[in-house]
C-alpha cells in the first residue's frame, strides 16, 4: 500500500518519500514475476522500458481523462466509438439494401 505524501510538493525530501512509498509494491511485482519464473533482472529491465512508456504517453498527454471522446465517424465498420443501437441497426439495414 502506498501512503499519502508527508510533506508538500514544494518539500526538498518529497521524493525521497515518494521512492520509499513505491519500493514496497515494486518489490512485490519482481518478486511475484521471480515465482512465475522470470529472473529479477528481465523483470527490472521490462520495469523500466514499461516505466519508459508510461513518461512519454504522459509527456504527450497528462490527463487523457479530460480529452473529449473521439467522434463517430458513422462507417459501421469504424470500431473507434462504439454507435449507438439506433445507428446500428440503420447501419446493418443500409447494408442489406445493397446485397
Amino acid at each position: 500500500m502506498i501512503n499519502t505524501p508527508k510533506y508538500p510538493v514544494s518539500h526538498e525530501d518529497r521524493h525521497l518519500v515518494c521512492q520509499e512509498e513505491v519500493e514496497g509494491p515494486i518489490q512485490v511485482i519482481i518478486d511475484q514475476a521471480n515465482m512465475q519464473g522470470w529472473t529479477t533482472l528481465e523483470t527490472i529491465t521490462a520495469m523500466e522500458e514499461v516505466l519508459t512508456n508510461i513518461r512519454i504517453a504522459y509527456d504527450e498527454d497528462p490527463d487523457p481523462v479530460e480529452d473529449p471522446p473521439p467522434a463517430d465517424s458513422g462507417d459501421a465498420n469504424d470500431f473507434g466509438a462504439f454507435p449507438s443501437a439506433d445507428r446500428l441497426v440503420k447501419a446493418y439495414a443500409d447494408e442489406r439494401e445493397k446485397q
